[in-house]
């Protein structure tokens, strides 16, 4: 069924006549990429026996999903009209449909945390009942789940790995990640991380739910982001200081997660990346030319990483929406400073 749906995806796609009306051309062509990269990463996930896999399949799915919003994105600036909503799936399984609300669910030997699912689970779940016994390659089951009085508090001081960290790198923290080195909460509060080690550096995410502020206690002022109704995520690369914690203050009236990013979960540039807002990858290959597009207002920066975190040469700057190229000797780590949404392909 997945494969069908992956199928008849591509075959859109391909019908697809790209006229964008006048002065969104830019933005719809970016629109329409993020569409084929979202099917090109749906295929991957279903080939051999990775299709098997439970993990894969669901990314899969996701990635489907993403790819239907974005298309849909496409259509509606050459139509002229309002973009639509992204809706992911439904948490449980994404065969529920979309989903319509956020609900706090607690996993077994967990703590509880948000989730998004559809309206018939989230009924479920309010009166105390387990989710839609659907199961299969894509399905959670109802054995993985258990219901909680919607009127307690949706999150905790510090989770377990949450398998929506398979959906985007930076969404959530990979899974396997220690309890120390995660937190997440509502409102004001402070998360207090324990590195890796003293002696390694470490890539800081954090990601708000709503408008807010975050600061690093004992770091440069620059260091801190402001997060209105767009720009909600923050990703820095610390360099070793022979401190053992990472102290972390959040101020906003959303939820919020923070955690540390282990350097092998760090997403690689294989021939297209595209985002919103700041962003660190891998790129692993020779050398090569970066086609680089930002649309909206700001400045976006492309700077090498040292492997020690450290800032390197720079590789590109452009303000507002801009098209440019930077040159990439060989395998390098890349920081990318942008408040606007961009596109990356190598050339």
């Amino acid at each position: 069924m997945l494969e069908a749906d992956i199928t008849a995806f591509g075959e859109e796609l391909a019908r697809y006549e790209f006229v964008p009306a006048e002065g969104t051309a830019a933005l719809a062509l970016a629109d329409y990429e993020r569409a084929l990269d979202a099917y090109e990463r749906a295929k991957r996930n279903v080939v051999g026996d990775h299709g098997r896999n439970n993990q894969n399949a669901e990314g899969a799915a996701l990635a489907l999903e993403e790819g239907r919003h974005a298309l849909a994105c496409a259509q509606a600036r050459a139509a002229g009209t309002p973009l639509p909503k992204l809706q992911l799936p439904c948490f449980f399984d994404p065969r529920h449909g979309p989903s319509v609300t956020r609900v706090s669910w607690k996993p077994p030997e967990g703590e509880p945390r948000p989730i998004d699912v559809c309206a018939a689970d989230a009924v479920r779940l309010r009166e105390n009942r387990l989710p839609i016994a659907t199961g299969g390659p894509l399905g959670r089951g109802p054995d993985r789940a258990q219901p909680k009085d919607q009127s307690a508090e949706p999150v905790g001081r510090s989770v377990a790995p949450a398998p929506g960290g398979r959906r985007h790198p930076y969404r959530i923290w990979p899974p396997g990640t220690p309890v120390a080195q995660c937190a997440e909460g509502r409102g004001e509060g402070k998360a207090r991380l324990r590195r890796p080690g003293p002696g390694r550096p470490v890539l800081l995410v954090v990601r708000l739910d709503g408008p807010g502020r975050v600061d690093l206690p004992g770091f440069p002022a620059s260091r801190s982001v402001k997060a209105g109704s767009s720009l909600r995520r923050m990703i820095v690369p610390l360099p070793a200081d022979g401190g053992e914690y990472i102290g972390v203050r959040i101020r906003t009236s959303a939820p919020w997660r923070a955690w540390l990013q282990p350097t092998q979960h760090i997403p690689v540039l294989e021939s297209r990346l595209n985002s919103r807002g700041p962003y660190v990858f891998r790129y692993t290959g020779g050398p090569a030319t970066l086609m680089v597009r930002q649309h909206g207002s700001g400045t976006l920066h492309l700077h090498e990483l040292t492997e020690d975190f450290e800032t390197g040469l720079p590789l590109f700057t452009g303000n507002g929406t801009c098209n440019g190229q930077a040159r990439l000797p060989g395998p390098t780590l890349i920081r990318l400073r942008s408040n606007g949404n961009w596109h990356l392909t190598l050339q």
